[in-house]
């Protein structure tokens, strides 16, 4: 098995995240230092250390949401002492870690795992898993902005794919639009930076689903576990 599947299915964090902790010298197999991903091991002879700790085979995965407030980063610590998700799941295992990010004041649907193989395959770009937000932003953004976003715009990270952009309900005084929006992307602060590009700033942020997942009235702050059908049905995509 390759280096860094062992230890992301181990639930010590994503293969991405392994990946990255490998090529700063954080792994050793069988006492020495290995800096090059996709070492294959040996599962039943080899021993594998991550940053110190022994790592051992997990017998049991966890998959969860959680409403994340604003507020929070998402990260599993922070030098700076700023609150994190972490935070929110204290009474968790130490193993699980969020799957992709949202930025601090962005809300809402937040999946959680020690699965590295379950947490790879909604962050890879080639399965285009989608995402929907609901944003408010100011302004009314005229038709033209619309189908500016729904072609693509160019951020900062590149140009944006095609998005699903339906707009809900301008505020009653018609300062602030409300809006369904819909990408497979992951470039940072994506849906904020698409409506800065059209002149339109983004007031509030909240993720409601991501593939088959719902948000539902999962209050916030709060978590659940999900079920076997939601896991596959994820898994599926």
């Amino acid at each position: 098995m390759r280096l860094e599947k062992y230890i992301a299915t181990s639930g010590i964090a994503s293969r991405r995240s392994v990946k990255k902790r490998i090529l700063a010298g954080a792994v050793t197999v069988n006492g020495e230092p290995v800096l090059v991903p996709g070492h294959p091991i040996d599962v039943e002879t080899d021993a594998v250390e991550f940053e110190g700790k022994r790592v051992e085979p997990l017998t049991e995965h966890i998959y969860l949401m959680l409403n994340k407030p604003a507020g929070y980063i998402t990260t599993r610590s922070d030098e700076r002492g700023r609150p994190t998700v972490m935070d929110l799941i204290r009474d968790l295992p130490d193993t699980i870690y969020p799957v992709g990010r949202l930025d601090s004041e962005t809300e809402g649907l937040l999946l959680f795992t020690n699965d590295g193989d379950f947490a790879y395959r909604l962050l890879h770009p080639s399965h285009e898993i989608d995402k929907t937000y609901l944003a408010w932003v100011q302004g009314v953004p005229n038709d033209d902005a619309i189908q500016r976003l729904r072609r693509g715009v160019t951020i900062p990270s590149g140009t944006t794919a095609p998005a699903k952009i339906e707009r809900l309900k301008p505020s009653k005084d018609h300062k602030s639009t409300q809006f369904e929006v819909t990408i497979h992307e992951g470039k940072k602060r994506q849906v904020r930076m698409m409506f800065k590009a059209v002149k339109h700033p983004v007031i509030r942020l909240k993720r409601i689903q991501v593939g088959t997942l719902k948000l539902g009235s999962l209050p916030s702050g709060r978590y659940r576990f999900l079920t076997s059908d939601e896991v596959s049905e994820l898994l599926m995509l």
